[in-house]
C-alpha cells in the first residue's frame, strides 16, 4: 500500500497526518509554559517573593492523536507530561507522562471509551465553574479537597456519551491495582452537563475510599478529626501526619454559568464527606463570580468563596486581569486574599505554605505561552 506522510506546523502544535489506504491519522505535538513572580504576605511567618511556575495553567507538553477506523469510529490517545519551567525538572513525581496517558475509541453513535491515567468526571463537568481559579491560579478551593482544580485518576476506565439535545454524561472507575484490596484505593465517579445557548450546567459525584491527604499542608489545620497533625513552635512548623488516610471520601459538585454579552456569571457548590474511624465531617464550599471580556484581548475575572470544615471557616477573594498579546501568548496580573477562623493557618489553595497569621495574600504577574 502506498503511504503518504505530511508534516506541517500549525497553531496548537506540530501535526503529522498519515494516510494508509482509506485510514486517516493525525498526531499533534502541543504544550504550554506558564511562569511568573509572586509576592506572598506570609509563608511560615515570613514575607516571600518567589518565582512560581505552572500557576495560571499547569506546564505541560504532550502528544494527542486520532486514527479514523471507518464507520464513524476512531482510535484516540493522549500522552502528556508536566514540568517546572524554573528548574527543568519533571512534575507529577517525575513521571514522563504524569499529567495524562490514555488510549481509547470514539464513535459518533455510541460515545467514547478511554483507559489510562486521565482527567476525572469532576474535571469534565464541573471544575470549569471554579471562577476564582480563572481569576488567579491560586484561587482553587481550600486544599483542593473537592478536586475542583481539574485533576486526574490513574488506572481508570471512562465512558462518555454522545451529546444529545444539549446533554452529555460520563461514568468512570479507577482500579486500586492492589491484590486483596479491590475496594480501598479505588474510585468511581459519575456526572453530566447541559448546554443551551447562554446556559451551562454541570454536576458530578465521586467516591474515593482509602484516599489520603496532608491536612496541615493542604488546609493549614493542626488538628484533624481530633488528632494533632502538626505543631508550630517559634515559627517552625512540623507536619506530623502527611499521609492521613480517609475511610470515606465522597464529593458532590454542581456548577453553572450564564452569559450575557461579554459578561459570564458563574457559581458552584461542593459538599465533601470525609470519614475516619467512625467519625464523619463535611466540607462545604460556596463560590460565585464572573468574567468580563472587555475587548477581544482583555479579560477581567473575579470570584469569592466561602469554605467550612470541622467548625473552621475560610473566606477568600480572587481577582485578575489578562491581556492576550496573540492567540498563543497572554500576560496577566492577579491577586488573592484569604482569612481563616481561629485555629487555622490559612493558605491560598494549596500552592503556598501555611501562613502563621490569620490571613494570607498574594500578588502575581506572569506570562503564559501555548505551542
Amino acid at each position: 500500500m502506498k503511504k503518504q506522510v505530511a508534516m506541517m506546523l500549525a497553531f496548537g502544535g506540530l501535526t503529522s497526518t498519515v494516510g494508509v489506504a482509506h485510514a486517516q491519522s493525525t498526531v499533534t505535538l502541543y504544550g504550554l509554559i506558564d511562569d511568573g513572580i509572586t509576592y506572598v504576605s506570609n509563608e511560615s511567618g515570613h514575607k516571600n517573593i518567589k518565582m512560581d511556575s505552572g500557576i495560571a495553567h499547569g506546564n505541560r507538553w504532550g502528544f494527542k492523536g486520532r486514527e479514523d477506523l471507518g464507520g464513524g469510529t476512531a482510535a484516540i490517545f493522549a500522552l502528556e507530561g508536566g514540568f517546572n519551567v524554573n528548574t527543568g525538572k519533571a512534575a507529577n513525581g517525575g513521571a514522563v507522562f504524569g499529567r495524562q496517558s490514555w488510549v481509547g475509541l470514539d464513535n459518533q453513535t455510541w460515545g467514547t471509551l478511554q483507559m489510562g491515567d486521565q482527567y476525572d468526571i469532576i474535571s469534565d463537568y464541573v471544575c470549569d465553574y471554579n471562577v476564582s481559579f480563572i481569576a488567579s491560579g491560586y484561587g482553587i478551593h481550600q486544599g483542593d479537597i473537592d478536586r475542583m482544580s481539574c485533576t486526574r485518576l490513574p488506572n481508570a476506565v471512562k465512558y462518555t456519551t454522545p451529546k444529545f439535545a444539549g446533554f452529555r454524561a460520563g461514568v468512570m472507575y479507577s482500579f486500586s491495582n492492589v491484590a486483596g484490596s479491590f475496594h480501598t484505593g479505588s474510585a468511581w465517579e459519575v456526572g453530566g452537563n447541559y448546554t443551551n445557548g447562554p446556559v451551562r450546567l454541570g454536576v458530578a459525584y465521586a467516591s474515593l475510599p482509602g484516599y489520603a491527604i496532608d491536612p496541615y499542608n493542604r488546609l493549614g489545620t493542626p488538628v484533624f478529626f481530633g488528632q494533632t497533625v502538626a505543631t508550630v513552635s517559634n515559627n517552625v512548623e512540623t507536619d506530623l501526619v502527611s499521609n492521613f488516610v480517609l475511610d470515606t471520601y465522597k464529593i458532590f459538585a454542581i456548577g453553572g454559568s450564564y452569559q450575557i454579552g461579554k459578561l459570564t456569571m458563574m457559581a458552584n457548590f461542593t459538599n465533601t464527606e470525609l470519614g475516619h474511624k467512625n467519625m464523619t465531617s463535611y466540607m462545604h464550599v460556596y463560590e460565585g463570580g464572573a468574567t468580563y471580556q472587555l475587548t477581544p484581548a482583555w479579560l477581567v475575572a473575579a470570584g469569592y468563596q466561602h469554605d467550612t470544615l470541622q467548625g473552621h471557616t475560610w473566606n477568600q477573594v480572587s481577582a485578575g486581569v489578562q491581556y492576550s498579546l496573540s492567540k498563543r501568548t497572554t500576560v496577566y496580573l492577579s491577586g488573592d486574599f484569604v482569612k481563616a477562623s481561629s485555629g487555622v493557618n490559612p493558605e491560598l489553595g494549596w500552592y503556598t505554605t501555611p501562613s502563621l497569621a490569620s490571613t494570607q495574600g498574594d500578588v502575581r504577574v506572569g506570562i503564559t505561552h501555548k505551542f
